[in-house]
């Protein structure tokens, strides 16, 4: 018994005449009685009764009918699963994300991912950029969002945008947009900022903003999670420097975001030698996705 067998089967079941089953499967008539013949020899079974004039189902073969079209159905339905999962537009990816990144590229590339695969499912994880690089040696993520420039030959980058710095106050703070020049005016505050790994380029990147005015910060809180230092900030526990696109998730909040001339990157991150099929549409959605903030420039500036 095969496929084309049972497909031969179904199309003399569907006609009930051999002649109009044949035309449409493409077959000359007497091979395909043949091949219904061997079929109803091999499984012990007659599944047609047939004089000179009609063509009918016995009791056996319409069960038979039955229980073959469903099987055909799953198989087709299996096989169209398998096609999929090979092109990538059914699966499973790991993404790991600086905070950052929730308030600017990753609610637009998982809106424009869930609208052309919705069967792609993606699990995600917050994860510093301490981290992050560990995460994806360890296959514990497939893919991340970071700001870190990597020239390790196990993975690859791709540059999706840049975006000032802003130093984040309270709301009532006597600094705001008319009389900030630079962060020289904060010597003498408290800061609430990430840990700052000098092995890091965003590390470096926060160093050199205070460096170049001569002054290291006093800080007085450490986290590496933006929400929380958010929070700490509208406590008014410290001022901090962050990307501005935090900007759109803190509107609720009492800060205020005053624009830095310094700029940080945002690249997406992932193993080199890593043949998950659903990980060329993810990096072509995240490319598309940084267009449309860059067309959409408040978010960036």
């Amino acid at each position: 018994m095969d496929l084309r067998q049972l497909t031969y089967f179904l199309g003399v079941a569907e006609e009930l005449h051999f002649s109009r089953a044949a035309e449409k499967l493409f077959i000359v008539q007497p091979a395909l009685s043949r091949h219904i013949q061997q079929l109803e020899e091999e499984i012990g079974v007659v599944l047609f009764e047939r004089d000179k004039r009609n063509v009918r189902l016995t009791a056996a073969g319409a069960y038979f009918r039955d229980e073959i079209s469903k099987i055909k159905h799953q198989l087709e339905y299996v096989t169209e699963q398998a096609r999929r999962i090979h092109s990538g537009t059914v699966g499973k990816i790991r993404m790991g994300h600086p905070g950052s990144a929730l308030y600017s590229i990753l609610p637009e590339t998982l809106a424009m991912t869930y609208e052309r695969f919705p069967d792609i499912n993606i699990e995600l994880t917050e994860i510093a950029e301490l981290e992050l690089l560990e995460a994806l040696t360890n296959y514990a993520i497939d893919v991340g969002f970071t700001r870190e420039v990597s020239i390790d030959a196990r993975f690859s980058i791709q540059l999706l945008f840049e975006e000032h710095f802003a130093l984040v106050v309270p709301h009532d703070h006597p600094l705001n947009e008319t009389n900030f020049r630079d962060i020289g005016q904060c010597q003498e505050e408290a800061f609430i900022l990430p840990k700052l790994d000098a092995h890091l380029h965003y590390g470096q990147i926060l160093h050199g903003i205070f460096g170049e005015k001569g002054f290291r910060p006093r800080v007085v809180y450490h986290s590496n999670y933006g929400a929380t230092i958010l929070r700490l900030v509208e406590k008014k526990l410290g001022l901090s420097v962050l990307p501005i696109s935090y900007r759109h998730g803190a509107s609720a909040l009492g800060v205020r975001f005053l624009k830095l001339d310094t700029k940080t990157q945002l690249y997406l991150i992932w193993r080199s030698d890593d043949a998950n099929p659903v990980l060329p549409h993810i990096k072509e959605i995240a490319q598309q996705a940084a267009k449309h903030l860059s067309l959409h420039s408040s978010y960036l500036s």
